[in-house]
């Protein structure tokens, strides 16, 4: 076996690829906190009032009323001050300007295309800028339900709680061990390692995969059983149940 400085060329390569899956799992956690910081950003600046504000010029049936708004609207979201550049996701940034574009032709020449054109973009506006709001909202306070239920459940029962949350995140470590111990199990096959077991082999690997992946399954099936998540209802659920109350109080 080539060594470089003293040191087996299966054991560097099997070292950087290991360095390599270390540094990418590190910077995903520290993404995901900047991620967090910016969207908690985003929420308070942009989405929440922008929300508000067209939910006011959606309901309005006024038209005079209702264009004046959207001028207002414009006009608040315009210029180098603006906290339109809090957006996260660049199709909406997009449109957005596309829009504004859209109220700009429509100030230049009122006619019914220009005016038809400018309200079919505000309701596509506001439709994404609700989804975004609500999307924010649901992974800031992802654990707020869970947080609330700890503090008023019986102490007994906020035990047990984290004693399963200590076991789900010790099944999800175990599964990505056995992920780990896959992957040297097939550097072995490609370049024999001298401290892997003799009696080892791709089969037991992937029978430990088998078991490990299963005993997440099953964590995770009581986690969503057990474990409150703070989310608003699915839109079908939340129209379905609309009809219901009709037929029932009609």
């Amino acid at each position: 076996m080539t060594n470089v400085f003293g040191i087996e060329i299966s054991v560097i390569i099997v070292a950087l690829i290991t360095a390599y899956i270390g540094y990418q799992f590190n910077y995903r956690i520290k993404k995901r906190e900047v991620f967090l910081k910016e969207l908690s950003i985003s929420y308070s600046e942009v989405y929440f009032p922008m929300f508000e504000m067209l939910s006011v010029i959606v309901k309005t049936e006024e038209k005079t009323r209702k264009f004046d708004l959207i001028d207002s609207f414009v006009q608040e979201y315009s210029g180098k001050e603006s906290k339109i550049r809090y957006i996260g996701s660049s199709f909406i940034l997009g449109y957005f300007y596309d829009f504004k574009e859209a109220h700009s032709k429509y100030k230049q020449e009122n006619n019914r295309i220009n005016e038809r054109e400018l309200l079919k973009m505000l309701q596509g506006l506001y439709l994404m800028v609700e989804e975004e709001f609500w999307n924010a909202h649901d992974i800031i306070y992802e654990d707020y339900k869970q947080f609330v239920s700890d503090s008023f459940s019986n102490p007994f029962f906020v035990i047990l709680a984290n004693i399963f949350r200590i076991i789900y995140h010790l099944s999800v470590f175990l599964f990505w061990i056995s992920v780990a111990i896959l992957y040297f199990t097939i550097s072995h096959m490609i370049i024999p390692l001298e401290w892997v077991p003799e009696w080892w082999n791709i089969y037991s690997s992937l029978l430990l995969l088998a078991m490990t992946l299963t005993v997440f399954g099953v964590m995770m099936i009581f986690k969503e059983m057990i474990m409150k998540k703070n989310r608003r209802k699915n839109k079908v659920v939340k129209k379905l149940w609309v009809n219901v109350k009709n037929i029932i109080y009609r």
